[in-house]
């Protein structure tokens, strides 16, 4: 079974994580970054690794952390006018 979460991340991101136990019981997680825009919500959807974890929090923690550097990489240092 699929679980989804959201959670608040720097800036006005929230990160959408989705995490999946594998047939070989071990587990897998995605990530997609939401982003309020003026006229909707834009989605970011993250590269999805071949990792797998021995337990949802591992993969749900792995994502997470490339989602937060993804932001720290992309997000602009000071707000736009």
């Amino acid at each position: 079974m699929i679980q989804r979460k959201t959670i608040p991340a720097q800036g006005d991101y929230s990160i959408a994580v989705a995490s999946e136990q594998m047939r070989d019981g071990r587990w897998s997680a995605v990530a997609t970054l939401q982003q309020p825009t003026p006229t909707g919500l834009r989605n970011i959807d993250l590269p999805v690794s071949d990792q797998r974890f021995d337990t949802e929090a591992e993969a749900e923690r792995f994502v997470i952390e490339l989602a937060k550097a993804w932001i720290d990489r992309n997000e602009p240092s000071e707000p736009q006018p």
